[in-house]
């Protein structure tokens, strides 16, 4: 794609989103789809290399998680980072929250590392290990988009929860398979979302510690 169409296409996209595509805003997203791009060449950060893909599956997605999240303050931590989604995108689109990178690959530590200082991004911090090693944490909102089921991330990073704080989950066609092996006893709020641009529709699955 051509540079201007890349900036169009994050453009529509975050008003899609129903948010304000500032300049400053599309720039940022730009640099980390054209930074995404140059490391994956050398480090395999992701499977997706198709420009207009990292724009929707990636930075769109990672969006789509604003609709569960709440306004202003919170802390948050991205359970199996990657390349950054769905943290670093929520992130940039919203200063006031802290968020943390969980990530124990090196390659995309050192990535998330760089990509953090080029974006100039204060409210962010990069944790390199797995979410069972992490202790005496207590975060707002846990997130992820690694490939966990609900029972498996639960049960992975639920000590990461604060009392009251809750998971934010996004999931495709096996969401009511997967809310079924949990048992009646939870009870998650769900957020059905159209992924923009694309046939796609997103369960964001919000489920608060202590519901078990």
């Amino acid at each position: 794609m051509q540079k201007q169409a890349i900036a169009d296409l994050i453009k529509k996209g975050l008003v899609a989103l129903g948010m304000d595509p500032g300049p400053h805003l599309i720039d940022s997203f730009e640099l980390y789809r054209a930074e995404l791009q140059k490391w994956n060449k050398v480090h395999n950060i992701t499977s997706i290399t198709d420009d207009r893909e990292i724009i929707i599956k990636h930075f769109l997605d990672s969006l789509l998680y604003l609709k569960a999240l709440p306004a202003g303050k919170y802390i948050l931590c991205d359970v199996g980072s990657g390349g950054g989604f769905p943290g670093l995108p929520i992130a940039m689109v919203s200063p006031d929250a802290e968020v943390a990178l969980l990530e124990p690959s090196r390659k995309r530590v050192a990535f998330l590392r760089h990509m953090r200082r080029l974006l100039n991004l204060a409210n962010v911090e990069i944790i390199d290990c797995k979410a069972e090693e992490l202790v005496e944490s207590e975060f707002d909102v846990v997130v992820t988009r690694a490939t966990f089921s609900i029972a498996d991330i639960m049960k992975k990073a639920g000590h990461l929860l604060k009392p009251g704080g809750f998971f934010v989950l996004s999931k495709g066609p096996r969401t009511e398979e997967e809310l079924n092996e949990l048992g009646s006893s939870i009870e998650p709020e769900i957020f059905r979302c159209a992924l923009p641009f694309s046939d796609a529709e997103r369960n964001l699955i919000k489920i608060i510690r202590g519901s078990k």
